[in-house]
């Protein structure tokens, strides 16, 4: 969900900001101290502000950017349901409490010789669930505690996994503001976020060509196999009811090819006809000859005996042809140094919170159910969110193939009284759970940005 912001504006003497998706306010947040919090929208306030000219200015903003010609026909703005007002509210409000948890936790010194216990909860609003519990919110957790969302950051977020589609291989699409079965298998079910520091940032891309070798027999066998395509009977009736032929190939293409093949051999770019027929009979004969020495004994194959016996091989016709994609993986690495009992406790919550969302679900002895899925984002909480300098990643989700902690990163161990290391290492690796395809590259809103 694409969360646009505005500006702030001046409204009777205080400072608002108003949250736009999918082209409809979704939330209004008034400044306190420098602090931007959001306000109830079922209240006056909300009311009163989302009808002012201001508003109506931001909306305009956010829905037709610097086209004002487009913009002056708006005059009133779109809001999403009741419903939907007040479940953005109350996500923003947890967000809020968490980032003031964290500031609150940052003013804490740093420098002890024992853990320092930060308090004994979190602030109002983030969920924290008790260890024990079958299926544990986790609410919102950061390390370190101090780390400013404001700056460059990767937010890990948790879903369970549904299957709404029996093929999710397929492109990303866009239907009145929403994406469409296909792009995704996170449920709606968010299971918990994990905001850590911004990691060594790469990604590859990559598409799987091999090689591919027919020799005159085989592209005979292959014309032949086309011919049945396009002419025969049953591609007649196919072309007729799909309008399609076997190769998926429409009548107008097929058209198409072989005007330009009749256009080609006008111009005489085409090999003659007799010449493939010689050409083709003496490669037959070649190897019927090494087949037939072969079973008398003899070890070599029609290419050593055209070399041999004339200083030539059969034409391989060698090209190159795309195999498939290939799925991309990444692979991230954390120092984690407990600074306070607090920041200790985050750090195995974290840990935990990630072996669970990638161990899978017993059911019974003959069925498992699937792990949990991950979306991952480089985000920066100010203006544009997810950031735009670095690639996003396959809105399909994620699968957490592999942890590794090194609870001794330094080759021995060192720890605090309660046995927490004073240090460890995190080791992620993730795997998206379907190609990028060129219509998720293609995509308006990655306007701007290096893609996916």
């Amino acid at each position: 969900m694409a969360v646009k912001k505005s500006r702030q504006y001046s409204i009777d003497g205080n400072s608002y900001a108003f949250d736009f998706v999918s082209e409809k306010l979704a939330g209004i947040k008034k400044s306190v101290n420098g602090v931007l919090n959001p306000i109830p929208p079922k209240g006056s306030e909300f009311a009163s502000v989302s009808s002012s000219d201001e508003a109506l200015d931001a909306y305009k903003v956010a829905k037709y950017g610097p086209n004002k010609t487009a913009a002056a026909k708006e005059t009133s703005i779109a809001k999403l349901s009741d419903e939907e007002l007040q479940d953005y509210y109350n996500k923003e409000v947890k967000k809020a409490a968490n980032e003031q948890f964290v500031d609150n936790v940052s003013e804490q010194p740093i420098a002890f010789t024992s853990p320092l216990d930060t308090g004994s909860g979190y602030a109002s609003g983030n969920v924290r669930s008790g260890v024990g519990r079958k299926n544990p919110n986790f609410g919102i957790m950061a390390y370190p505690l101090d780390i400013d969302t404001k700056q460059d950051h990767l937010k890990i977020t948790k879903y369970k996994y549904v299957r709404p589609n029996i093929n999710q291989s397929k492109s990303a699409r866009i239907r009145k503001g929403s994406n469409v079965a296909g792009d995704s298998v996170a449920g709606s079910q968010l299971e918990g976020s994990i905001v850590l520091p911004m990691p060594k940032a790469t990604d590859a891309n990559a598409a799987q060509w091999g090689g591919s070798d027919l020799t005159i027999t085989d592209l005979a066998a292959l014309q032949t196999a086309k011919t049945i395509d396009q002419d025969s009977i049953f591609a007649n009736i196919l072309r007729a009811t799909t309008g399609r032929s076997l190769s998926g190939l429409k009548q107008d293409q097929i058209s198409a090819n072989q005007a330009e093949r009749a256009r080609r051999g006008k111009l005489g770019q085409n090999e003659s006809i007799a010449g493939n027929i010689i050409s083709g009979g003496q490669a037959i004969t070649a190897q019927s000859i090494s087949k037939l020495t072969g079973l008398l004994g003899a070890n070599f194959d029609t290419d050593t005996f055209l070399a041999r016996t004339g200083g030539r091989v059969l034409n391989p016709n060698a090209e190159m042809l795309f195999q498939g994609p290939v799925i991309r993986d990444f692979s991230f690495e954390f120092q984690m140094i407990a600074r306070s009992r607090k920041e200790g406790e985050e750090i195995r919550k974290i840990i935990r919170f990630l072996k669970l969302g990638m161990a899978p679900k017993f059911q019974n002895i003959a069925f498992l159910a699937n792990p949990d899925v991950f979306k991952l984002e480089y985000r920066n909480d100010t203006e544009d969110d997810v950031l735009k300098t670095v690639n996003r990643f396959n809105p399909g989700g994620l699968a957490l193939t592999a942890l590794k902690t090194d609870y001794a990163p330094n080759g021995y161990w060192a720890a605090y009284t309660d046995s927490q290391p004073v240090a460890l290492k995190l080791a992620l690796s993730f795997t998206e759970l379907r190609p990028i395809y060129e219509g998720d590259q293609a995509d308006p809103e990655l306007e701007g940005t290096v893609g996916y």
